[in-house]
């Protein structure tokens, strides 16, 4: 299953958020490691909001919130997500 976490950062540097996605990736290995699968599939920081959003494929969304919690970042919202893949291209020569 996919999930995402919402979390607001003011004032959060690029260095600020290169930290906190380390910390997630290292925080999921740790995890699978003990036997509940959680991979951080990715980030996107929107700016003008000043809200992250990560999404992460896991068995369950007590695992996605067990990662978060243990990287001391506190986040708004954990949610069941859908992958969409991208739109066949129309581009034709």
């Amino acid at each position: 299953m996919m999930f995402v976490v919402e979390r607001r950062m003011p004032n959060a540097s690029a260095a600020d958020l290169a930290m906190l996605q380390e910390a997630l990736v290292f925080a999921c290995d740790r995890l699978t490691s003990r036997g509940e699968p959680v991979r951080c599939v990715g980030s996107a920081f929107l700016p003008g909001r000043a809200c992250l959003l990560t999404l992460f494929e896991a068995e369950s969304p007590e695992a996605v919130r067990t990662v978060n919690v243990s990287v001391l970042a506190p986040f708004d919202s954990l949610d069941v997500a859908m992958k969409i893949g991208p739109a066949p291209s129309r581009l034709t020569r």
